[in-house]
C-alpha cells in the first residue's frame, strides 16, 4: 500500500445518520422486518457512507458508525452489568436540559463475548478502497454515561470496562485492523482525574498492535458543546497516554489550545479539527487552508493530520459531504504550498 500524503485527511468517526435507517430499526424492533432485512439496511447505509468519504477524497475513513444505536448504547447494551432501562440524566455540564436515558450499572461489568466489531470491520475493508480505521468509545465515557449503583467508585468501573474493551481491540487487530481511535470526550470535564484516566487508557490499549488515536473533544450531541473545561486542563498528563496521535478540535475554538504543543513538546502526531461541525455553514477551502496554516505554526508538517472537529452524525448528508469536500480541497491547497501536491492513499 502506498504511503499517505502530507497532512493526511480523516474523519472523527460518525457520518450523517439517515432518517430512514432509524425507521428501519424501529420496524425491526416491532417485528415488521426481519433481523436479516435490518442488517441489509445497515450494509447499504455503510456502503453509502464509505462512498461519500471516498468521493470527497478523505484519506483514512470509517464505516460512519452507522450500525451503532449511539456511541454509548452500542457498547453498554452488549456488556453484562448494564440495565438499559435507565434514568434521564444531563449529557455534559453546560445545559442540564440536554438529557438522555443512561443505563444503570447494577452489577459487575463482564464481557458477553465479541461485540461484533471485527465483523463490522471486515465489511468495511471489503467495501473500502481507501485506508480505514475503527473508532471505539472509551471506558470513561461509558462509565460517565451511566448511573453507577454497584461499584464503590467510577474509577473501579472504568478499569473493569478497560479490560473488557481491551479484548475487543485485540479481536479487531486479529481481524486485520491496523488503526484504532479511542473516543474519550468527557475527559475535559474531569481534569483532577487525569493521572488515573491516563492509566486506564494505557490499560485499555495494552498489547494492541495498531496505530492508536486518542480523541478528546467537548461533546457534540445534536451539534452542541456539552462540557466546560479546556485542553490546557489535561496537560501535560495527557501526553503520558500511550497513543500515537492526539485528536483535538480547533475549528470552533479558533485554535485555542494550539500553543500547548509549543509549551509541551511531544513526538505524538496531532489530528487537528479544522472543520466546525457545529456551524451550519460550509467552510470554503481557503478557510480550511488558513486553519491548517495556523496549526502549522505549532506542529511540524510531518506530525499533522487534519479532520473535522468531531463526528457528523447529527447533520444533513449534503452538508456533511460538502464539509468533507472542503476539508480535502483546503488540505490540497496547503500541500501544494509545501510542494507535496501528489495524492497517495
Amino acid at each position: 500500500m502506498d504511503t499517505l500524503p502530507l497532512f493526511p485527511t480523516t474523519v472523527i468517526g460518525s457520518y450523517s445518520l439517515p432518517a430512514w435507517l432509524e425507521h428501519v430499526r424501529r420496524l425491526g424492533a416491532s417485528g415488521m422486518l426481519t433481523a436479516e432485512q435490518v442488517e441489509e439496511a445497515h450494509d447499504n447505509a455503510v456502503r453509502s457512507a464509505v462512498l461519500d468519504q471516498e468521493l470527497a477524497g478523505v484519506d483514512v475513513i470509517t464505516d460512519g458508525e452507522l450500525r451503532r444505536e449511539t456511541m454509548v448504547y452500542f457498547f453498554s447494551s452488549r456488556i453484562e452489568g448494564f440495565d438499559m432501562q435507565g434514568k434521564m440524566k444531563p449529557i455534559g455540564n453546560l445545559d442540564p436540559s440536554i438529557q438522555m436515558p443512561d443505563p444503570i450499572v447494577r452489577g459487575p461489568v463482564r464481557s458477553k463475548g465479541s461485540l461484533g466489531m471485527e465483523r463490522h470491520f471486515a465489511f468495511l475493508k471489503a467495501h473500502a478502497r481507501h485506508r480505514t480505521k475503527v473508532c471505539v468509545t472509551g471506558p470513561h465515557m461509558l462509565a460517565k454515561r451511566a448511573t453507577n449503583e454497584y461499584y464503590a467508585s467510577d474509577r473501579d468501573l472504568v478499569f473493569d470496562l478497560a479490560d473488557i474493551l481491551n479484548a475487543e481491540l485485540r479481536r479487531l487487530v486479529a481481524a486485520g485492523c491496523d488503526h484504532i481511535q479511542v473516543d474519550e470526550p468527557v475527559w475535559v470535564g474531569y481534569p483532577d482525574d487525569m493521572p488515573w484516566l491516563v492509566e486506564s487508557f494505557n490499560q485499555l490499549i495494552e498489547g494492541v498492535e495498531a496505530k492508536i488515536t486518542l480523541h478528546v473533544c467537548f461533546g457534540n450531541y445534536q451539534l452542541k458543546r456539552l462540557f466546560t473545561g479546556e485542553y490546557e486542563d489535561l496537560f501535560p498528563a495527557v501526553l503520558e497516554a500511550q497513543a500515537d496521535q492526539l485528536s483535538f478540535e480547533f475549528a470552533a475554538s479558533g485554535g485555542k489550545g494550539l500553543d500547548l504543543f509549543e509549551r509541551f513538546p511531544t513526538d505524538k502526531e496531532l489530528v487537528a479539527g479544522v472543520i466546525d461541525v457545529k456551524d451550519p455553514n460550509v467552510e470554503s477551502p481557503e478557510t480550511v487552508a488558513s486553519r491548517i496554516r495556523r496549526v502549522l505554526e505549532y506542529v511540524a508538517p510531518e506530525k499533522l493530520w487534519v479532520s473535522p472537529d468531531c463526528g457528523m452524525k447529527f447533520m444533513p448528508r449534503d452538508r456533511a459531504f460538502a464539509k468533507l469536500r472542503a476539508l480535502v480541497e483546503g488540505t490540497r491547497i496547503v500541500r501544494a504550498e509545501y510542494g507535496a501536491s501528489r495524492e497517495k492513499v
